[in-house]
């Protein structure tokens, strides 16, 4: 089964390396992707991860954490890019026009991640409070320099959970001086899955089945590019997991100074391949695959012991 050419798996954003900077973060959202993620215990120097970024064949680099603005020698790293168009992506906790001057010149575009537009909400999921005319200020400085701002926003349910809390997202987000939005759903959270598909009336292209019919769509909504997210059966146990499929994995140099074959799983998994450390795609696929069928085969389980009256009323009805 092959992707839909629009998703990342399909190949179609293979101009793109991620960095993956630092594992520390000042955050704590109990989603957060990178809970069970490699973590390489060796660590080399800025100019090293420079050095290997202008030497890789992709133009466009993206920093990532993490919470990549607690980097120490940010400022000497994207100085140090040439010839490559350099994005990052932070929660904006330390966001300040002061830090986007004496840190960030050279930025060709910020992705801030602000998962409710009022900031209390957001505190309460990201575990950060932000002053939002210290970050309009950021902002403004940004902009200046010439770096494209979008905001990141997860469809949470109790949160931004239907279209008319998107719509009011979006208004806020041109109040703030940003263009540009991203909605995704989240990736392994099923309590706190919201459908992008569902709450959007299934517009723009939106859909239940990412995989083959895209996960990644773009529109204009109230003059402001918006682009949605969501999330295949690898990503959600709501969704089934593609069978046989085909696809390709993009490359992401850690701060041990390695290329991996994608994002890594944790490290005693990794230990098993070998001295470089890389899982292949294959292996992932399947192991995803194996945990689907665990958990299908557990559904059905329980929920023939609800129905018997034995297991309290079935498992996940939604």
């Amino acid at each position: 089964m092959k992707p839909n050419s629009r998703n990342y798996c399909s190949g179609r954003f293979k101009d793109w390396l991620e960095v993956y900077l630092l594992s520390e973060c000042n955050g704590s959202c109990e989603w957060c992707i990178d809970k069970g993620g490699y973590r390489p215990r060796e660590k080399v120097g800025t100019s090293e991860i420079a050095r290997m970024i202008n030497g890789a064949k992709e133009k466009n680099v993206i920093l990532l954490g993490g919470e990549p603005l607690l980097y120490k020698g940010l400022s000497e790293l994207i100085g140090s890019i040439k010839t490559k168009n350099v994005y990052l992506t932070t929660n904006g906790s330390l966001l300040t026009p002061e830090k986007a001057t004496e840190e960030l010149s050279g930025l060709h575009g910020i992705n801030i991640s602000l998962h409710h537009c009022d900031m209390r909400r957001n505190k309460l999921i990201t575990g950060r409070m932000i002053d939002e005319t210290v970050l309009r200020k950021a902002i403004a400085t940004l902009q200046k320099q010439n770096a494209k701002v979008r905001f990141n926003c997860n469809v949470i349910k109790g949160e931004i959970d239907s279209e008319a809390k998107v719509l009011r997202y979006i208004t806020w987000a041109k109040s703030m001086g940003v263009q540009s939005v991203r909605f995704a759903e989240i990736k392994h959270a099923d309590e706190k899955f919201v459908s992008i598909g569902q709450i959007m009336q299934y517009r723009w292209g939106l859909n239940e089945d990412p995989y083959t019919e895209g996960c990644n769509h773009d529109t204009v909504i109230d003059g402001t590019e918006i682009n949605f997210r969501q999330m295949c059966g690898f990503q959600t146990y709501r969704r089934p997991v593609p069978q046989d499929p085909e696809g390709s994995s993009h490359r992401v140099l850690y701060y041990d100074g390695r290329f991996y074959d994608g994002w890594q799983t944790k490290e005693k998994e990794m230990k098993k391949k070998g001295k470089d450390g890389g899982a292949s795609l294959d292996d992932i696929l399947r192991a995803i695959q194996e945990l689907g069928k665990r958990v299908e085969k557990r559904e059905g389980k329980e929920e023939r012991e609800g129905a018997s009256g034995s297991g309290g009323g079935g498992y996940c009805q939604y």
